[in-house]
């Protein structure tokens, strides 16, 4: 409390001097200035509340473990290549047979969550033949090629 009372009694008497030698076009800049360094002086307990440390105590800790995070990105890596089969079988489709069409593939998972290759695609747009599905067969392996019309 001591200090406090000091501290503001000082930037009184050291704006005071100030304001006597400041030349006479600048005192209302200088008494403007002075005089924010007191009232500055005399807000600083104030400024002791808003410096406490709001966080303290605060902890974060995150909501996903290391597996769902792993599950997460096992999940995304798995719809990209369902998408890029897809796009493929597409792109086939209209190469080999000049069809245009969009193909849809599932893409299997073991037990372990590790991928194991394409389950089945769902081909549609143009008809298709049986050739075409039994290329599709051939090409990526699986049994479950299947025509689901004009979509």
């Amino acid at each position: 409390m001591r200090s406090y009372i000091i501290s503001i009694a000082a930037a009184a008497v050291i704006a005071a001097v100030v304001n006597m030698i400041a030349p006479e076009k600048w005192s209302k800049y200088v008494g403007a200035a002075t005089g924010l360094v007191v009232v500055m002086c005399i807000a600083h307990p104030l400024f002791a509340v808003f410096r406490e440390n709001v966080f303290e105590g605060f902890s974060y800790e995150p909501q996903i473990s290391a597996e769902a995070g792993e599950g997460m990105l096992r999940d995304e890596i798995k719809t990209e290549l369902a998408k890029r089969v897809g796009e493929d079988a597409s792109a086939r489709i209209k190469a080999e047979f000049g069809r245009d069409c969009r193909v849809e593939a599932d893409i299997s998972v073991n037990e372990d969550g590790e991928i194991t290759g394409v389950e089945s695609l769902r081909i549609f747009g143009d008809s298709i033949d049986t050739a075409v599905l039994a290329r599709m067969r051939e090409v990526y392996g699986v049994s479950e090629v299947t025509y689901e019309g004009d979509r």
